[in-house]
């Protein structure tokens, strides 16, 4: 055991040294006169293309450099979509099956070498003060939206997440889809060949949707990210030719093409910032877009917001940084050392140091207040849950044992000492701030009774039995839990559930994955039960029963293989009405559906805690957008004074 421990404190102390190695080894002369928001990012970025996003992470770094239709507005609560790219609300038709919308004239793309070369008079490359060569944009046009749901439809490119929400909902995607099949994955001729009537460019700047059956919440799915305009250069500029080695462009044999967007260089958006600088597990670098057109902050908010200081800058253009650094770094203690050296602008408090830093009475502890610290707080549309896979010999047959655990897992308890009482059980699948909610009430094993839980465990050996899993007088076998990280909150977490499931009985194994690895088993159904949530997409209840819709089993957001025919029924009868207060009964059966039959075991609903250096303005956290670091504004000459960076 002392080998063991050395090399932990070794391997403890590189993991904290690093992120400091890597900030004194920048070279920062670049960087001199210009303001730069500094940050972290906590676990690996596993998409920088638009339609294969599908994750928090990626999202939230993505949000920088690409944009939708529609956003949301960045002050307003309850949460309000508006135009982005789009040039207005959408016109809709009597019946609700087409959308119609104009596309915002002149929003220029990053200039990228796929557009060409831009030439003087002379006919010579023009260079900029760096003797850089200036290459070409050009202005979005509704075919780039076209483009971008093929892409989301293709056979060859794995887009779960963001097919999910359209799949059966756009005219002909599921045909398109079909078709792409019978092309090679490197054959983009596909993309000019093969129609989708659902998404259609009627002029320029005219693009329609035709629905293949209602869905209400198509607005709230255009305001994802997701969902970005593609340049037809980029797939035929990087996608399917190379450097020749002469200056020029040769063909990428097919069978080597690849049809993602995987490098910073094929990254061409709309956003405020473009992706400057991308080492993968490491850093990523983002900078002002010099041509981002006239957007500015806004002149009206939330109750409140003109008090906390959040509306001294309506009216101004954005965005306000220049560049956004943001470094990797996966372990709590690093992260918090940051904050505290003061290299970050704001920060997220780690469960370990939570006590030294909130009250009791969660106010800010004197130390930090009288750096100027402040503290804010935001509820995080989110529900963390032990989800279960359906398909299991053990977990999977007995519905009763599922309601065991339940019953056996004292989820104030675990919110208290591992969360530091960040949050509040999760009572259904709707979270507390989303319409349905109310109605659909507190789940039946929605609460912690040890002996209620022993009935339930004692009643599943004997299903487990009359199902040949186990023989008479055997335990119920071991359960594999698997888990994203290895940091000490997540063994925290790992060893609290152990113990919980201990007190019925029931073994686990424990094992722990990174994310990229998590996600593998998930998506491959190689687990048995694991921990994982869901962070809401958009305000709509349905967002969260759409995980236990059966046809999206085959799309791995239904990851543990729900199937309940009067789920689906009710669920495709709430999407035929527009009007939220029709669609809300129906939202809270399904859920108490899902309270009753346990594929996932709620746990909580976070609450966020921030913390935000003296020299940041205007932050405020969005329940649903990304991509909003435009609005935040550093004051660099404080920060410095301060001990800051430049």
């Amino acid at each position: 055991m002392k080998w063991f421990y050395i090399i932990s404190v070794v391997v403890t102390a590189a993991l904290i040294a690093s992120p400091f190695w890597l900030l004194d080894s920048e070279n920062t002369s670049n960087l001199k006169d210009r303001i730069v928001q500094y940050n972290i990012y906590s676990s690996k970025v596993n998409s920088i293309d638009a339609v294969t996003c599908g994750d928090t992470t990626s999202a939230a770094i993505q949000g920088n450099f690409y944009e939708g239709l529609y956003t949301y507005h960045y002050l307003k609560r309850p949460p309000e979509v508006i135009p982005e790219l789009a040039d207005g609300m959408p016109e809709i038709s009597a019946d609700g099956m087409t959308y119609t919308i104009k596309i915002k004239k002149g929003v220029q793309y990053f200039r990228n070498p796929c557009f060409g070369v831009e030439t003087g008079k002379d006919g010579k490359p023009q260079t900029d003060e760096n003797g850089k060569i200036v290459y070409k944009t050009r202005a979005v046009e509704a075919e780039d939206f076209v483009l971008t749901f093929k892409r989301v439809a293709d056979q060859h490119i794995s887009t779960r997440l963001s097919l999910a929400f359209v799949k059966d909902k756009l005219l002909g995607l599921t045909d398109y889809r079909s078709r792409t099949r019978n092309y090679a994955s490197g054959d983009f001729s596909r993309y000019e060949k093969e129609d989708l009537p659902g998404v259609v460019a009627l002029d320029d700047h005219t693009l329609q949707f035709r629905l293949a059956k209602p869905f209400p919440q198509l607005l709230y799915v255009l305001a994802m990210q997701s969902y970005a305009p593609t340049p037809k250069e980029v797939i035929s500029y990087h996608l399917a030719t190379k450097d020749d080695g002469q200056g020029g462009r040769k063909p990428i044999p097919m069978k080597e093409r690849s049809p993602e967007i995987l490098n910073p260089e094929e990254v061409v958006g709309t956003g405020a910032f473009m992706l400057t600088e991308w080492v993968k597990g490491s850093k990523i670098t983002v900078e002002r877009h010099p041509e981002y057109r006239d957007v500015y902050y806004p002149s009206e908010g939330a109750p409140g917001d003109r008090e906390m200081g959040l509306l001294k800058d309506a009216g101004k253009k954005l965005p306000f940084t220049d560049v956004r650094q943001l470094i990797c770094v996966t372990e709590p203690n690093p992260q918090w050392m940051l904050f505290e050296k003061k290299q970050r602008d704001y920060a997220l408090i780690p469960p370990q140091v939570f006590e030294t830093v909130v009250s009791p009475s969660s106010d800010l502890m004197d130390k930090y207040r009288k750096q100027g610290i402040t503290l804010r707080k935001y509820p995080y549309p989110a529900i963390y849950w032990i989800a279960f896979n359906l398909e299991d010999k053990v977990v999977g047959t007995s519905k009763t044992l599922r309601q065991g655990l339940y019953l056996s897992f004292d989820v104030e308890e675990y919110i208290k000492s591992v969360w530091n009482g960040r949050g509040k059980r999760g009572l259904n699948i709707i979270p507390s701030t989303f319409r349905g909610h109310k109605e659909a009430g507190r789940g039946p094993y929605a609460h912690y009774d040890i002996e209620a839980a022993k009935k339930k465990i004692a009643q599943a050996k004997k299903e487990l039995v009359a199902a040949g899993v186990i023989g008479p007088g055997e335990d119920i076998p071991t359960i594999t839990l698997d888990l994203g990280g290895r940091d000490e909150t997540v063994r925290r977490i790992a060893q609290f559930i152990k113990g919980e499931f201990r007190k019925v009985g029931v073994r686990v194994k424990i094992e722990l994955n990174d994310w990229p690895t998590l996600l593998g088993k998930i998506n491959n159904k190689r687990f048995q039960a694991c921990t994982l949530g869901w962070h809401a997409d958009y305000p709509d209840a349905e967002n969260f029963l759409q995980n236990f819709y059966s046809p999206n089993i085959d799309l791995n957001t239904n990851y543990v293989n729900y199937v309940n025919k009067e789920f689906d029924r009710l669920f495709e009868e709430s999407s035929k009405y527009p009007d939220v207060e029709k669609r809300v009964p129906l939202y809270a059966k399904m859920a108490q559906m899902i309270a009753e039959d346990v594929p996932v075991m709620l746990l909580l609903e976070p609450v966020t805690y921030v913390l935000l250096r003296p020299w940041t303005h205007n932050f405020k956290y969005h329940p649903i957008a990304y991509g909003l670091g435009k609005y935040t504004r550093v004051d660099v000459e404080m920060r410095v004074k301060a001990g800051g960076r430049r």
